[in-house]
């Protein structure tokens, strides 16, 4: 793990913004910057995981994340922004949750990935990501969430969806701390569930791949 990832464990503010200052300086590759915090990330979700942090720590490395982003972004864009977008992605945080910070870590990551990526916010209801399937036709729909009840409203967006008669045309990733134990129990209806970005980030990948 690089000097970025790990001030980034440490949630060390200032030391991963001038690292990153300094390696952009330096002409190094944003995408490998973005990859660092994403593996840094990843060490934080297990510590999560593990009882080692709690939400107070996940905020304050989501916030660190996102400013960190805030400067490699442009960057990207900057040495690939002409590069063709590799797939389309709907996602939303479902119906009566407002928490949005995983799924604003999921945007950025699959943003630099060369995603196109359609944001619905927060406390989306099943007919909204209905409508909006019809109207962008993405192939990967991702529903986030971080409260228990958001399970429900999950399986009742996936079962919208297919009354619409749309189900065949996307594969539908549910992420949130709340999904592993309940997609071990086979009580999720989705293709796939995440606890941690990174591994949601493979998985899309994965599907585009195959696709």
């Amino acid at each position: 793990m690089g000097q970025i990832a790990d001030a980034l464990v440490k949630l060390q503010k200032d030391p991963v913004i001038s690292a990153i200052k300094e390696a952009l300086q330096k002409n190094e590759d944003p995408v490998q910057l973005i990859e660092e915090l994403r593996r840094g990330l990843d060490v934080i979700g297990a510590y999560f995981e593990k009882g080692e942090y709690y939400l107070l720590e996940l905020i304050m490395a989501g916030e660190i994340f996102k400013d960190a982003a805030a400067l490699i972004t442009p960057k990207i864009t900057e040495r690939y922004g002409s590069a063709a977008k590799r797939g389309k992605i709907l996602i939303g945080t479902v119906a009566g949750d407002i928490h949005d910070l995983g799924k604003n870590i999921a945007v950025t990551l699959l943003e630099c990935a060369q995603f196109e990526i359609i944001d619905l916010g927060v406390d989306v209801p099943a007919k909204v990501f209905v409508e909006k399937i019809k109207e962008h036709k993405p192939q990967i729909v991702g529903l986030s969430g971080l409260l228990t009840a958001s399970i429900n409203a999950m399986n009742n967006t996936v079962e919208a969806i297919e009354q619409a008669n749309l189900r065949n045309e996307v594969k539908v990733i549910v992420g949130g701390g709340i999904v592993g134990e309940i997609w071990t129990r086979g009580k999720l209806k989705a293709d796939a569930a995440v606890t941690n970005v990174a591994e949601g980030l493979k998985i899309v990948e994965s599907w585009f791949q195959s696709g």
